[in-house]
């Protein structure tokens, strides 16, 4: 039914005399893989969460990419000539990455921009690549169509009217130290004395903030001609929500746990190099331990319908969301299943309990544990932090 055919394993056990048959099926490098009776188009499908979906053009092309080995930032833009990438920018990616790396700096000739893959040579002619453009031309937009964030800080918690916004333009670095420069100019910020010495801090660790806009930098899904990151500032709360969900292979549950593929990998290198990423698959943690250490409620990180947001509340949020949660869980806990709302407080009680324990305590199957989880996680009563080995539950609804 599947093609190409996937390559799979089967073996046959006998397990207390009846035959179980066992098929492995492995990742395969020919991707997509698609129903042969409905062509790829509309026989391809992904998993997202405890779900398939039908997979959009968009989807398709980028593992049609993924099968040649190629990412989006490494294909030419044909509109655009070398003479779009400012010089100016390059040098300060190489004195960047001389400053954070120790880098020596290059002579930003022809042969160096064609090694970082920043240009690239077709039927003679030599042409930008996407990556080349972003990083190093100070329109981007011109020929990326949507490669702006758009930033805006809004009057209370809801999107009803502006207090300031803004279009950040220019080279993704210029995006970055823009962008950052907004979050400033719009947050809250206390004073207090240090010594002899006067300190200002924001509500929000910068560097937090800072991690999550260039994990938005550098994950993002160019290829989606138009659409932008938004950079969004409430009273109790910042989103940075960017286009291109998790790619098929990252889960929400592997945040975090040094799990990590670029979608990007031209853009991941120079910013690596420029000290703007320290590791890959680290920045959630960071990003984590920078909110714990102001005492601030963890970020939220959702992944739905191809966009990808980081949701960073406020201290006066903290005591507010909880009690909204409570609120709210009096009138819906009621709606669950007795299995569910036992796995709720089996969780409470130990955030560390495994599936196994839950199936022996309750007495159910363990597939009935992970149906039940999958429900509980879509109703947004859960989730899971860290690696299946290792991490732990946490309640997003808090129970009585």
């Amino acid at each position: 039914m599947v093609e190409p055919t996937p390559a799979f394993n089967a073996s046959v056990y006998n397990i207390e005399g009846r035959l179980l048959l066992k098929i492995e099926i492995f990742p395969g490098s020919l991707k997509p893989y698609h129903l042969k009776n409905k062509g790829e188009l509309e026989g391809t499908y992904i998993r997202l969460g405890s779900t398939n979906r039908k997979a959009d053009i968009d989807i398709i092309e980028e593992l049609r990419r993924r099968r040649m080995n190629i990412g989006f930032d490494e294909i030419e833009v044909f509109d655009a000539s070398v003479e779009d990438l400012d010089m100016g920018n390059i040098k300060q990616y190489l004195e960047k990455r001389e400053k954070a790396r120790d880098i020596p700096v290059a002579e930003p000739d022809t042969a160096f921009l064609k090694k970082i893959k920043a240009i690239k040579q077709y039927n003679g002619t030599v042409y930008p690549t996407v990556a080349g453009i972003l990083l190093f031309s100070s329109e981007p937009e011109n020929y990326i169509p949507g490669a702006v964030v758009r930033c805006a800080r809004f009057m209370g918690n809801d999107m009803d009217e502006f207090i300031d916004q803004r279009i950040i333009t220019g080279s993704l670095f210029t995006q970055a130290e823009d962008t950052i420069a907004f979050f400033k100019k719009n947050i809250r910020r206390s004073a207090k004395i240090e010594g002899l010495y006067r300190t200002e801090e924001y509500e929000y660790p910068e560097k937090a903030i800072r991690e999550a806009l260039v994990n938005a930098l550098c994950h993002r899904d160019y290829s989606r001609m138009g659409a932008d990151i938004k950079f969004a500032i409430f009273d109790n709360r910042i989103e940075i929500t960017s286009p291109g969900g998790l790619l098929p292979n990252i889960t929400i549950e592997d945040l975090g746990t040094g799990v990590s593929e670029l979608r990007n990998r031209i853009i991941g290198k120079i910013f690596s190099e420029s000290g703007m990423i320290e590791g890959y698959g680290t920045g959630i943690l960071r990003i984590r331990k920078y909110i714990e250490e102001m005492g601030l409620v963890q970020p939220e990180f959702r992944d739905y319908d191809g966009f990808f947001k980081a949701v960073f509340y406020g201290a006066e949020q903290a005591g507010a969301e909880v009690e909204k949660e409570v609120e709210k869980v009096d009138g819906e806990v009621e709606k669950l299943t007795e299995h569910q709302k036992t796995i709720l407080h089996l969780i409470k009680n130990d955030p560390s309990i495994s599936k196994k324990e839950m199936s022996e305590t309750i007495g159910i199957r363990p597939s009935s544990i992970d149906k039940n989880i999958a429900t509980l996680k879509d109703k947004r009563y859960l989730r899971r932090v860290g690696p299946a080995k290792g991490g732990h539950w946490e309640l997003i609804r808090k129970l009585d």
